[in-house]
């Protein structure tokens, strides 16, 4: 996982991943100023003793509560606290380890999965000598609370933020304030996402090769900021080519099937179809879907399994997208089924292997969207939270038809890849061992 700190990287020229020592040589020869999201420290104080690390605590939550932000350790500061020279200090896997541990030990809730610690050589030649780069996300679910537990910690929680060019401990009505703030967002991220599902559905054409069908709309809590122009459609279908190659999704079929179809431009958003899908692409990173799931016949069959295998699919596209937008930071995501008032249950597998045999007609009490939250980036790296994620809406709902278990999809995160056709199972079994195979090598 990466961390974004936009105007940081703007400024050091890099992002925090590709962060060298040229480019701090190059903030030194700038001098560049400390900020509300920058930090110098010319020696590393933080590993020291309980102290140091009651200070890492403060530094790092400071800017979590605020910003987000990047603390450099090993450039001193001019006179007048702006980037005067390198001082490289000594690096090493045990210190990185040293500070995440103290970090876990202080920090409550602790920090976003995309927060990272890096450390860069100063000189291929003395590679225990270099710089310490702490990347610190600007986090959804601040505030952040420190425990110091040194020998001048008072046992008691704090709440640090960023103020400018220094860092302050905040009082019981500002730390109220952040509270608000937090739970104020989460509601307005639940109205924005009901909002989008509501309106892109609305935006898109009656079908009338679908008497049922799977809604599904993604907001991040943190935009993207893209214009909707000729390059960004180009682009949009570059990123829908790539997911159609092996292995890239668990499902080929569904980009591909969008690739059909010239988009319709609306305000800050664009509407593409193709056989059986369509979308709304969002310039923030926004994204809704819908997949038609049974045919308008009369009384329509809802396959199970299909539902689930579809949710999976397009819960992927959608976090795949708001992530490759730019989006970051917590993902609201919202599903519904439209269906009529009775619909026929079809429990067996697609791959052929038993007859469905029609039976009494089920009520159906769709309509409801079902609400979940999860971490953009983990969703859209396709690995365990997506799938479970995945589980958990197919049981919101199934359990409009009266379904109250799974066929695809299980409580370990596994997939029932049997079950599906053999050109779906081989695809989702390709992405899955994908999958696996970053997770090793990461």
């Amino acid at each position: 996982m990466t961390v974004r700190i936009p105007r940081v990287a703007q400024l050091v020229g890099a992002d925090f991943d590709h962060v060298e020592r040229s480019h701090l040589a190059a903030l030194c020869s700038q001098s560049a100023a400390e900020d509300i999201d920058l930090d110098f420290k010319q020696d590393n104080a933080y590993t020291k003793d309980g102290d140091g690390q009651d200070e890492l605590a403060k530094d790092v939550t400071a800017m979590a509560n605020a910003r987000g932000g990047l603390i450099v350790v090993g450039i001193a500061e001019d006179g007048q606290g702006n980037a005067g020279r390198l001082c490289p200090v000594t690096i090493s896997d045990k210190i990185h380890n040293q500070l995440v541990a103290a970090l876990r030990s202080r920090v409550f809730p602790f920090l976003p999965p995309d927060f990272r610690i890096r450390m860069v050589a100063d000189d291929v030649a003395t590679p225990d000598l270099g710089y310490i780069l702490i990347g610190i996300p600007r986090s959804p679910i601040a505030p952040h609370a420190v425990r110091p537990v040194g020998g001048k910690g008072q046992q008691r929680y704090g709440y640090a933020r960023r103020l400018g060019r220094t860092t302050a401990w905040l009082d019981e009505s500002e730390i109220a304030a952040l509270y608000r703030d937090r739970f104020r967002q989460a509601e307005d991220h639940t109205q924005r996402v009901r909002r989008q599902l509501r309106d892109d559905t609305a935006w898109l054409p009656e079908s009338g090769d679908g008497g049922l069908a799977l809604q599904l709309s993604v907001v991040p809590s943190v935009g993207a900021e893209r214009r909707i122009d000729r390059t960004f459609v180009q682009e949009v279908r570059s990123f829908l080519g790539l997911l159609t190659q092996p292995g890239r999704a668990p499902s080929a079929a569904l980009p591909r099937a969008l690739l059909s179809q010239p988009p319709q431009i609306r305000r800050g958003r664009m509407r593409v179809a193709g056989p059986g899908i369509h979308a709304v692409w969002h310039s923030d990173g926004g994204a809704t879907l819908q997949v038609t799931l049974a045919a308008d016949s009369g009384v329509p069959v809802l396959n199970l399994t299909r539902l689930e295998h579809q949710l999976l699919c397009i819960l992927h596209l959608a976090c795949a997208y708001a992530e490759w937008a730019g989006a970051y930071g917590d993902a609201d995501v919202m599903a519904s089924t439209a269906s009529p008032p009775e619909v026929h249950l079809d429990r067996t597998p697609p791959n052929g292997s038993a007859r469905y045999v029609p039976g009494v007609p089920v009520t159906s009490d769709a309509g409801t969207p079902c609400h979940h939250i999860g971490y953009l980036e983990a969703l859209a790296n396709g690995g365990y939270q997506l799938r479970s994620m995945a589980r958990n809406i197919s049981m919101d709902l199934l359990a409009d038809y009266g379904v109250y278990e799974p066929t695809l999809l299980r409580d370990d995160g596994e997939v029932r890849s049997e079950r599906l056709a053999v050109a779906e199972r081989l695809q989702i079994e390709a992405w899955m061992a994908l999958g696996r195979e970053h997770s090793v090598s990461s």
